[in-house]
């Protein structure tokens, strides 16, 4: 017997003609004669085009790759997913057992051959490999065994009761659900710049520091896309790819998450600007390994000395909205039920002369040089002057940072991300689990060392992680929460909105969640 949690068939006929004819479509006609599209993203390079390690900006590889899933247009939950490689799928009634149909004649770029069962088992298997050591490994940890049942079905077999498993084998960027060619992957071809999927858009060039570049794929299974050609400039400069949009260069930019940049494009430039979520929460997470971070009343104190409401009129009303617990506002299981320190310059101060730093403190970090990590810290540097810390910024190109937060350098780290799905489940275990604490072979984004130092907070997250009952499993996300706070192990601050900007002539084809997504309804019109 089999439990039909989230079986949906899927008609490719009714679905390409519900979003591609709209009321009051566009005739032929009024679509450009050259489909070209230019995109100028805020990176110099690219590391990586393979999607089980693609992590940075301008790495678009949700052009070329497919998950089994997919999100509903314009919004990202675990709710209502949508097939992609896969038609249905159905969990057994063991609840750890699921079931995947696959899509059949789906062929691969290049000449690679159809996708099968075999490839979806590659895939996973591939992420999970300790030795191949890919960033999206955690999320599928809960997988315990894949299995190939025939060319277009294929079991998986969770350790624990994972509803959200669907959620998890979503195609999107950053993520751990794009599945990709095992025929290519053992042919050598290097996914690093050549990457083989089955999306709509086929890979044709890559130039170091330069571009990267696409060509439809005529034989995409959800239609042959209206753009010919898709070019991904890399322009790390600000000014440059403002200069480059309104110029008609290109007809979309990753526009920085400001609200000058914003008010600036939207009305002196008439452009098209889109704020995207979920988007990155930023935290300060406290090193407890380094002195004197150990003591709480020098945690409460910084704390303390942080106004949010500055940080937020610093980046503007637009695009950043305040946070105050370590889940981040939307994800299930969030609470605002938490004992946060709340902004008071004095207080501050008597903490820390009640911690014996009645003359102040120095510290030192190192911090990045992006537009997204250094302003603000900067901000906060001058809050925590007014208490007598003084915060000495070393800053170092954003490779770097990552490079050196993860050696454990820096006695306060302020980081930014999201996770899919949005629950308590990868988020709170990747920042506050001790097994998630920087130095372990496990080590993911605990660099506070929490759970390992200030222990409690595991056997809260673990057993939210297996608890059954929704409403139960919330209550110890909370209860987390709780603890998180009142340890002042970090200090939640805001969520910034993605920011991107666009010619009222380019139609994305679908509502944009985080990143634009270019497919194959994406067109230009005259």
């Amino acid at each position: 017997m089999e439990i039909k949690l989230t079986r949906r068939s899927f008609n490719l006929a009714l679905g390409s003609l519900a979003l591609t004819v709209p009321a009051g479509s566009l005739s032929a006609q009024e679509l450009q004669e050259k489909q070209q599209l230019r995109y100028a993203v805020g990176a110099d390079d690219i590391k990586s085009l393979d999607p089980h390690f693609s992590v940075g900006t301008g790495e678009t590889v949700g052009i070329y790759y497919e998950g089994l899933l997919s999100f509903p247009n314009g919004v990202a939950t675990s709710e209502r997913l949508e097939p992609a490689l896969a038609t249905e799928w159905s969990v057994g009634e063991d609840q750890v057992t699921w079931t995947f149909n696959l899509r059949k004649g789906v062929q691969w770029h290049e000449g690679h051959g159809e996708f099968t069962a075999e490839d979806v088992k590659f895939s996973i298997e591939r992420i999970k490999d300790p030795k191949v050591a890919s960033p999206f490994a955690d999320s599928l940890s809960a997988i315990e065994s894949v299995t190939v049942i025939d060319p277009h079905t294929v079991e998986i077999k969770t350790s624990r009761v994972e509803p959200s498993l669907p959620a998890l084998l979503v195609g999107y960027q950053a993520q751990a659900g794009f599945i990709v060619s095992k025929r290519a992957v053992e042919a050598g071809v290097d996914l690093r710049t050549h990457p083989i999927g089955t999306g709509p858009f086929m890979f044709q060039e890559y130039r170091a520091r330069e571009s990267q570049t696409a060509v439809r794929n005529e034989k995409y299974w959800g239609g042959t896309p209206t753009i010919e050609r898709l070019t991904i400039l890399f322009m790390a400069d600000d000014s440059t790819r403002e200069l480059a949009l309104r110029s008609g260069d290109v007809h979309a930019i990753e526009l920085p998450a400001r609200q000058d940049a914003v008010d600036r494009m939207r009305n002196d430039a008439g452009m098209t600007v889109d704020l995207m979520a979920p988007a990155n929460m930023f935290s300060l997470l406290f090193n407890l390994k380094h002195k004197p971070l150990d003591d709480i009343r020098v945690r409460k104190a910084l704390a303390g000395a942080i106004d949010r409401n500055t940080l937020v009129q610093f980046l503007g009303k637009d695009v950043a909205t305040s946070e105050i617990s370590p889940l981040p506002s939307g994800y299930l299981g969030h609470t605002e039920d938490v004992p946060f320190t709340a902004y008071d310059i004095q207080k501050s101060k008597a903490l820390l002369k009640e911690a014996g730093h009645a003359d102040g403190l120095n510290l030192s970090m190192v911090i990045s040089n992006s537009n997204i990590y250094l302003p603000p810290m900067q901000v906060i540097q001058e809050m925590w002057k007014q208490i007598g810390i003084n915060l000495e910024l070393k800053v170092v190109d954003h490779p770097t940072y990552h490079r050196l937060i993860r050696e454990d350098v820096n006695p306060v780290v302020i980081y930014g991300a999201f996770r899919y799905p949005l629950t308590g489940t990868i988020y709170l275990t990747q920042f506050y689990h001790s097994k998630s604490a920087i130095g372990k072979p496990t080590a993911s984004l605990n660099f506070s060392h929490y759970g390992e130092i200030i222990p409690g907070i595991d056997q809260l997250l673990d057993q939210a992680l297996s608890e059954l009952d929704e409403k139960k499993q919330v209550e110890l996300w909370e209860a987390a929460q709780r603890k998180i706070t009142e340890d002042i192990v970090s200090v939640p601050l805001l969520t910034r909105k993605f920011a991107a900007a666009r010619t009222p002539t380019l139609d994305l084809g679908s509502e944009p969640k985080s990143f634009y997504d270019f497919n194959e309804k994406t067109r230009l019109l005259k």
